[in-house]
C-alpha cells in the first residue's frame, strides 16, 4: 500500500502505491477497524487527529512501553511450575473449588449454559496445564477473564468469595512466576 523512500540527508519519504486507495477501501468495509469510523466520519482531520490522541493517550494510561513490542507472544511463552509450590498449590485448590461450585449450580447450567460451558472449559484447560507442569500467562490472563464473567454473574452471592479467592490466588501465583510479563494485565483486571 504504501512505501518509504530512506534519504542520507533527510528524513523518510512516505508515498503511496497506485492500488492505495482500492486497498484502503477494501479496509473501510470491516467495521472492526478504526477506517471504517474514518471513512463514516467523511475521511476528515476532524475525526482523525482526536482519534490519534485518544491512541497516544491510551498508550500512555496503560503505561506501555516500546519494549512491549519486542517479543507481542511472549504472553504464551510456557513456563515450568514445580508441585508443591505454596502458589502453585493456592492456584489449582481454588480453580478447583470455583469449578466444583459453578458444575453444582444448576441454575446457571438452565440458564446460562454456553456461557457456563465456555467458562468450565477455560478454567479445567488452565487446570490442566497446570497439572502439566507447564503454563503460560497467557493462560493465566484467560483464566481471570473467565473468573470475571463469573463475578458479575454471581455478584452478591456466595460464590463470589470463592470467585475473589481464585482472582487472589492466581494473582499471587502470576506475580511470583511470570513479573512483568502479566504487570500490563493486571491493570486490565481490576
Amino acid at each position: 500500500m504504501i512505501s518509504i523512500r530512506y534519504d542520507t540527508f533527510g528524513p523518510p519519504i512516505i508515498f503511496k502505491h497506485r492500488d492505495f486507495n482500492d486497498k484502503f477501501d477494501d479496509l473501510t468495509v470491516d467495521e472492526t477497524l478504526p477506517f471504517a469510523s474514518y471513512h463514516a466520519a467523511g475521511r476528515t482531520m476532524d475525526w482523525l487527529i482526536p482519534a490519534l490522541y485518544s491512541i497516544d493517550h491510551a498508550y500512555d494510561n496503560l503505561g506501555i512501553r516500546p519494549e512491549d513490542f519486542d517479543n507481542p507472544d511472549s504472553e504464551w511463552a510456557p513456563f515450568q511450575i514445580e508441585r508443591g509450590d505454596p502458589e502453585v498449590e493456592k492456584a489449582i485448590e481454588s480453580l478447583q473449588q470455583v469449578i466444583e461450585e459453578v458444575r453444582a449450580d444448576n441454575a446457571y447450567a438452565d440458564k446460562f449454559p454456553h456461557e457456563r460451558d465456555y467458562v468450565l472449559d477455560g478454567l479445567q484447560g488452565t487446570l490442566d496445564k497446570f497439572a502439566s507442569q507447564s503454563i503460560s500467562a497467557g493462560y493465566i490472563q484467560a483464566s481471570f477473564e473467565r473468573l470475571r464473567m463469573l463475578g458479575r454473574r454471581f455478584a452478591g452471592t456466595i460464590r463470589e468469595t470463592t470467585i475473589a479467592t481464585a482472582k487472589a490466588a492466581l494473582m499471587e501465583f502470576g506475580k511470583k512466576h511470570f513479573g512483568q510479563v502479566l504487570d500490563h494485565i493486571w491493570r486490565w483486571l481490576f
